[in-house]
């Protein structure tokens, strides 16, 4: 199975980051987690971004540009 590059958006403890995680390692799970974007720098689940070594970015929402700096995020990690 080929399984599709994705992005997890999190802000905060990141338990369902930690639930994504534990099953794309799974063989019949049809994502791979390839990013992480937060929108909170203290946020918790980045730890768990951290430890199973997936890239991730801090992106503040209140810019005007953020929609673009998430767009190049997306698009830097083929996803």
């Amino acid at each position: 199975m080929v399984k599709k590059r994705t992005c997890i958006f999190i802000s905060g403890q990141g338990s369902n980051l930690k639930n994504l995680i534990c099953h794309s390692r799974d063989n019949n799970f049809p994502i791979k987690i390839s990013l992480v974007i937060s929108n909170n720098k203290k946020a918790y689940g980045l730890n768990y971004a951290k430890k199973y070594k997936i890239p991730y970015v801090f992106i503040n929402t209140k810019i005007k540009s953020h929609e673009n700096k998430i767009l190049f995020n997306l698009r830097k990690y083929n996803i």
